[in-house]
């Protein structure tokens, strides 16, 4: 997916600048993000990444097995918030704790920008993303190396927070057990979000999979829809956004200048872009 952009907002009482909308490209060792929001906003997502962060990493050196196991993990009562909502998102989805890593910071930035009155913005953290909006947007999932257009969800204003994640078993860093072009799942947070992605991700390595992957998934909480894609063939399930074809534009990609590969770059899957 790719950065977001929108309209220049009112200014401040006081700094002219503070209330402009901006995006921020951010870089914390293995993650990298952007963050769109009013400039005030940016650095209270950048503090919650990190808070995310740390948290994530006690637990690592607590039990190097949360990081590692690709099944559900049940966490002792004295873990932390973030690693509580991790486990029982994964655990819901029959995967590992890390399997909603992403999700879970992009979640944490945002809710901490709401919390200061954050109306309209998102933060992708490499594809996952977490988002609010009272405008219309629009939403790029590229799938295929190498093509100069893609497709896009047409996302409507929201009053509340959501998420919309992607899983792909032929791009991205990310492990997956599938072959699925791209897996696109968006939920009421983009924890549970990022875990469903990766799960259904997991079961799709031909396109005749594409006709049960959403299975047993279908009632979760929270979920609202979900678009899979494998050698071209696609299914959906719940309410998925309109979709339309745009242009690609790989200069906005939201990828880790550390992590970025020609396999990559100008052709990664999970990226937004945001137009009002």
């Amino acid at each position: 997916m790719r950065s977001v952009h929108r309209r220049v907002s009112a200014e401040s009482d006081g700094d002219p600048d503070m209330s402009l909308f901006v995006t921020a490209k951010v870089e914390i060792q293995e993650t990298a993000a952007t963050i769109g929001a009013e400039r005030e906003l940016i650095s209270l997502a950048v503090d919650a990444i990190k808070a995310a962060r740390l948290d994530i990493e006690r637990q690592i050196r607590k039990d190097r097995f949360f990081l590692t196991t690709l099944e559900p993990y049940e966490p002792d009562k004295h873990s932390s918030r973030i690693v509580q909502r991790m486990c029982e998102a994964s655990n819901v989805a029959g995967v590992g704790p890390m399997a909603t890593v992403a999700g879970t910071i992009a979640q944490e930035a945002l809710e901490a920008m709401e919390a200061a009155g954050c109306t309209h913005g998102w933060v992708d953290n490499g594809g996952d993303i977490a988002l609010i909006l009272d405008d219309s947007a629009t939403l790029e999932v590229f799938s295929e190396p190498g093509s100069d257009s893609a497709f896009a969800l047409e996302l409507e204003r929201s009053d509340r927070h959501f998420g919309i994640c992607t899983s792909s078993g032929r791009l991205g860093h990310s492990i997956s057990f599938g072959n699925a072009d791209v897996v696109v799942v968006i939920a009421q947070d983009a924890v549970i979000a990022d875990a469903l992605a990766t799960a259904v991700g997991n079961r799709i390595s031909l396109p005749e999979d594409l006709r049960t992957c959403f299975d047993g998934f279908k009632s979760t909480p929270g979920l609202i829809g979900a678009l899979a894609m494998c050698d071209g063939s696609v299914a959906t399930h719940g309410r998925v956004p309109r979709i339309v074809e745009v242009e690609h534009n790989a200069e906005r990609l939201t990828v880790h200048t550390r992590m970025a590969s020609s396999k990559y770059l100008g052709a990664q899957q999970k990226r937004a872009e945001v137009r009002t």
